[in-house]
C-alpha cells in the first residue's frame, strides 16, 4: 500500500509554525527593546530600530523567502509503502533516501497530533524500535500529514501483530526453547534456596 501526506493540509501546518516562530521573534524583540530603552539612557527607540530591527527584519525575510520553498519540496516528495513485512519511508530534495523498518524491530506506533494537526484534523505515526528512546525523541520513522492516521494506526498494529504471529507459528521451536529454559532456571532457583536452607 502506497501513501503520501496531505500536502495541502502539511503544508499549511509548516507555514503555521513559521508565523509562530515569527510571532515569537518579533515579541522577544519588543520586550528587549522597551528593556533596553527603558534602563540604557544611552539608546533610544530611532537606535534600536537602525540596529537590531533590521537585522531582524533581515532574518525573517529572508526565512520567509527560503523555508517555504524547500519545505514544500521536502513534503511533495514524502512517500510510505506499508508492505507485508516493513514500512519503508520515501523522503529527500537532492538525496533520495529509504528508510525500511522491518516489523521484527517494531516496538510500538505513537501517534502525535501537535495543536495545529488537530486543527487541520491530520496526525504524524511515530515508529518505535528496540534501541530507540521515546523519551530522548528518537524514532525510526514518521509517517506525518496523514488524513486516516486513525485507521493506520490500527492496520499497522494489526500487521505487525500478524507478522509476530506467523514468526511464532513458523518457528515453534523457539518457544519450545524458551519453555525449557524456564524449567531450567526454576530447577537451579530451587536447587540454590534448598542449598541456602542447609547453610542455615
Amino acid at each position: 500500500m502506497e501513501l503520501r501526506p496531505n500536502i495541502s493540509l502539511l503544508m499549511r501546518r509548516e507555514i503555521y509554525t513559521l508565523l509562530t516562530v515569527t510571532t515569537v521573534v518579533i515579541l522577544a524583540f519588543l520586550i528587549i527593546q522597551g528593556i533596553v530603552v527603558t534602563f540604557d539612557p544611552d539608546t533610544d527607540n530611532a537606535e534600536f530600530v537602525k540596529y537590531v530591527w533590521s537585522w531582524v527584519a533581515g532574518v525573517l525575510i529572508t526565512m520567509w523567502a527560503i523555508v517555504p520553498g524547500l519545505l514544500y519540496l521536502w513534503i511533495i516528495n514524502l512517500r510510505y509503502s506499508i508492505e507485508d513485512e516493513r514500512v519503508v519511508v520515501h523522503k529527500g530534495i537532492i538525496t533520495k533516501k529509504s528508510v525500511s523498518i522491518p516489523y521484527s524491530a517494531v516496538t510500538d506506533f505513537t501517534l502525535s497530533r501537535s495543536l495545529y494537526e488537530r486543527w487541520l484534523e491530520i496526525g504524524t505515526l511515530m515508529i518505535q524500535t528496540a534501541g530507540q528512546s521515546p523519551q530522548g525523541g528518537g524514532q525510526e520513522g514518521k509517517l506525518e500529514g496523514l488524513t486516516e492516521f486513525d485507521s493506520l494506526h490500527s492496520t499497522l498494529r494489526a500487521k505487525v501483530k500478524a507478522y509476530r504471529g506467523s514468526q511464532q507459528a513458523e518457528n515453534p521451536v523457539a518457544s519450545e526453547v524458551q519453555a525449557s529454559d524456564v524449567e531450567v532456571l526454576r530447577s537451579i532457583l530451587e536447587e540454590v534456596k534448598r542449598i541456602g536452607r542447609k547453610l542455615d
